[in-house]
């Protein structure tokens, strides 16, 4: 499954929205224990998991949310 379209979002220093739609797919930070590290959120702001990349981070949450949405529906 591809990420659908998706964007990221400042919202403070180091720290990400992803957005799908109007809809907020999670969140991205630095991580403060390794800062080479992105921490990745539901939109909970759940811990899911850590990546390098930011948009391969980004692109993750993007088919996550895209896949969860398919399963309420």
């Amino acid at each position: 499954m591809s990420a659908p379209d998706h964007a990221i979002e400042a919202e403070a220093v180091g720290y990400f929205a992803v957005k799908v739609g109007s809809d907020t797919a999670g969140y991205l930070a630095r991580d403060t224990d390794n800062p080479s590290l992105w921490r990745v959120m539901n939109p909970g702001r759940e811990f899911m998991g850590r990546y390098h990349d930011l948009e391969a981070a980004a692109a993750f949450l993007a088919a996550w949310f895209g896949a969860e949405e398919q399963d309420r529906s």
